[in-house]
């Protein structure tokens, strides 16, 4: 149960932080991991409990390296910070990796509630 609550949490602060993310990822990083990890997330907020240990922990180091590049940025206020950039970016494709699964399977739900089914079309993994 604690570690349901926990993935919630982790899902529902991974999903209000795009713009923080977007502001991480310099103008040379795509925004396209964050992107695509949002509709993603979008779909496994509907039922949180469906939500794999391997997703969780992806999320959670995806969080950890978010709040530590924030804190060196704010630390250093230098520009050279490439290296965590590319740490947050690797995190991304693995959260991506890791919760793309996740939320394909629950859009192969029969009778989908409306916020799945949309959540779904906007992932692009509503069955046929």
């Amino acid at each position: 149960m604690k570690v349901r609550l926990f993935s919630l949490f982790l899902i529902a602060t991974c999903f209000s932080a795009p713009a923080m993310a977007e502001e991480e990822l310099s103008a040379g990083h795509s925004t396209v991991p964050n992107a695509q990890l949002q509709k993603e997330l979008a779909v496994l907020q509907t039922a949180p409990d469906q939500v794999s240990e391997a997703c969780i922990s992806a999320l959670k180091e995806l969080h950890e390296t978010q709040g530590k590049l924030e804190a060196e940025q704010e630390r250093t206020k230098d520009q050279d910070i490439a290296v965590a950039q590319d740490v947050l970016e690797s995190d991304y494709e693995n959260a991506i990796e890791m919760c793309g699964p996740d939320a394909r399977h629950m859009c192969e739900t029969h009778n989908p509630s409306d916020t799945l089914a949309h959540a779904c079309e906007i992932l692009g993994s509503l069955p046929d």
